[in-house]
């Protein structure tokens, strides 16, 4: 029989789990009053619900260290998911927000003249018991409700460290980091046939601005224009002063019921979302529906083959076809682990990071109340789940909340109804509730890590070739044609002593590319740099935007200007044989996408001018292009 067929009803409600040890809780929880009448063992003695049939596991071993040891639940019907005993009672009271919002009338009277109507909403404290109390320094709350740029400087922030750096002291994750199958090999074979089929597909044909037959192909958990309702809803909401939020185009993803544990993977999901409906770089590798969870794991999988991030396989013992938990370690675009300091808890200093995230796109100079922005949502992770965190509020009270997708939930009736409407809802604070993560939800955690994809307004473009084609010559050029920053590889790893030996045979230090690349991680990720030097395939992808390969094609005229440099013949022999069979050039088609990658040569003054001209073009071109897709 189909394990996850099998369900264990409550005997005083209408609710049933496959989890028969879940019910119990809720009847602890719910039912308290019948609870006390069997004793300190409550209803389980009485009622015999640990003898309802079940093929599940129901009891997971928690001696692995005290670290280890927690126990974990069934959530609430059709979800699967299990969840830490500490963490039922946050749980049920999201539930609960999110059944409210459901029973919530959608509107209550249409919009006049296109403006929103809000109702006078009911007191504040019958509903932020998950959102208020916390209150931003002073400085932060001041420079984001009022005129005027922040004042306060955010701690800085943990970066991770490289591989290079923690290669000595990778460990096996448990099941404290990768949930309660942190050691199966296979997901049961009804669940992996589940993921397979995925959410049920349907079809529509719209009419685009132009004219043109549109055909939507949608996935059943997921929802497109979640977020401008949110917005509409935060306008409606007398107790925030002021609101901002990402990129309208993000979609709202949800577990699909009794799949378990994926959360990470619904969050990475909404992140692709983004990038497929705003058409950044990268889009062109999702053409069509957002890739299922058993299709990210191969991603992650082959990524780790490929040498990114590849101690995550260390740590997990391997992601493809199991249940674990991933984290930002997997999904990694610029991940920040952001702790507690003498000074400050984990979660002010997380608001702080978030608030100037979404100060960067903004003018605070604007009287708006609610800033709709294109930047990209954020990855959240905390200690046994992960969220979307789409937006940021501060309250008339100085309190603030995240605001987030949570792939536990999908988007309720009253949210729903709203879509594509200009009704106006009875009660916002209601519906809003469920995308709300204040202090009193965020203080339970001391570490929180969250992953932002950063949005290049420049290019990286890497001026290469053997020594002596002119790639200073190029960078200076450019430098003053298009005004992106030369960047010379050699003068970093000097500066930086980012070598790691001496080869006398060849004159010359050789580099230590790890430590090269954190020197250069931080530029390279803010974009807009010449970047100068003889070697491109080091470089990670996602860094670079255009390869351009200089070349000159007589042997003559480069063994001049090597001379000239004082070169001894090994040397000067070396770079000439790299130069006659293009090293550099099949260096980079390899490295990089071919349509990134140009030749171009170099001998004569009038080649560096209209080389020049060329890069400068194209650069422009690219300019545009990315403020076209993110506006």
């Amino acid at each position: 029989m189909d394990p996850a067929t099998l369900e264990a009803p409550c005997p005083f409600c209408t609710l049933s789990d496959p989890d028969s040890n879940y019910v119990v809780k809720h009847i602890a929880l719910y039912h308290p009053e019948i609870d006390e009448r069997f004793g300190a063992n409550g209803g389980k003695n009485a009622i015999h619900l640990n003898q309802a049939p079940s093929n599940r596991q129901q009891h997971l071993p928690v001696n692995e260290g005290n670290r280890h040891s927690r126990k974990y639940a069934h959530r609430p019907h059709g979800c699967g998911e299990r969840v830490s005993d500490t963490k039922l009672p946050t749980h049920f009271d999201l539930r609960s927000a999110e059944e409210i919002a459901h029973e919530s009338e959608a509107y209550s009277q249409p919009a006049v003249s296109g403006s929103l109507i809000a109702r006078k909403p009911s007191r504040l404290d019958d509903y932020d018991d998950l959102d208020n109390v916390q209150y931003l320094h002073a400085p932060l709350a001041e420079s984001l409700s009022k005129k005027g740029k922040p004042t306060q400087e955010v701690p800085k922030e943990k970066r991770p460290q490289s591989p290079s750096n923690i290669a000595l002291t990778v460990k096996k994750l448990g099941r404290s980091e990768l949930g309660p199958y942190a050691h199966e090999k296979q997901m049961p074979s009804w669940l992996r046939k589940l993921l397979e089929r995925g959410a049920k597909i349907t079809e529509s044909n719209t009419v685009a601005p132009d004219g043109t037959p549109r055909r939507h192909r949608l996935m059943e958990n997921e929802t497109a224009d979640v977020i401008p309702v949110l917005v509409r809803l935060c306008e409606q909401d007398k107790s925030v002063q002021r609101a901002f939020f990402c990129s309208p185009k993000v979609r709202q993803v949800s577990k699909m019921p009794k799949e378990g544990g994926f959360c990470g993977y619904r969050n990475i999901q909404m992140l692709i979302s983004y990038i497929q409906e705003c058409g950044v770089p990268g889009h062109e590798r999702f053409p069509d529906t957002l890739p299922t969870i058993l299709q990210i794991q191969e991603m992650i999988e082959d990524a780790w083959d490929k040498g990114f991030n590849s101690i995550g396989r260390i740590e997990t013992g391997g992601i493809r076809g199991t249940r674990k938990y991933i984290g930002t370690p997997e999904v990694r675009c610029e991940a920040k682990s952001i702790g507690g300091t003498k000074d400050m808890q984990a979660h002010d200093i997380l608001f702080m990071c978030i608030a100037n995230y979404f100060r960067q796109a903004c003018s605070l100079d604007a009287n708006e109340k609610v800033f709709l922005t294109n930047l990209p949502p954020i990855y959240f992770q905390h200690e046994g789940h992960s969220l979307t965190i789409i937006g940021f509020e501060i309250r008339d009270n100085g309190s603030a909340n995240l605001v987030v997708l949570d792939p536990m939930f999908k988007p309720s009736s009253a949210v729903k109804q709203l879509i594509g409407t200009r009704a106006v809802p009875a009660d916002p604070i209601r519906i809003l509730k469920g995308y709300r993560r204040g202090a009193t939800y965020l203080k339970k955690y001391k570490i929180f890590e969250i992953l932002k994809a950063i949005m290049r307004t420049s290019p990286n473009v890497i001026i290469t070739g053997t020594p002596g084609v002119g790639k200073t010559v190029h960078c200076e050029q450019l430098a003053q044609d298009t005004g992106l920053r030369h960047l010379s590889i050699n003068q970093v790893a000097k500066d930086r002593d980012c070598f790691e030996a001496y080869d006398e045979e060849l004159e010359t230090w050789v580099v230590d590319e790890d430590k090269l690349l954190d020197a250069v991680e931080d530029e390279m990720l803010q974009g807009g740099l010449l970047i100068d030097w003889h070697a491109c395939d080091l470089f990670p992808k996602s860094w670079i935007d255009l390869v351009v390969v200089l070349r000159c094609p007589s042997t003559s005229l480069l063994y001049d200007r090597l001379s000239s440099r004082g070169y001894k013949q090994a040397k000067l022999q070396e770079n000439l044989d790299a130069e006659i069979f293009g090293v550099l050039f099949e260096e980079a088609r390899e490295a990089f996408d071919e349509e990134v990658v140009v030749e171009l040569t170099s001998e004569k003054d009038d080649d560096v001018e209209e080389n020049c001209a060329r890069i400068s073009t194209w650069i422009s071109s690219w300019r545009a292009n990315q403020n076209i897709n993110t506006n």
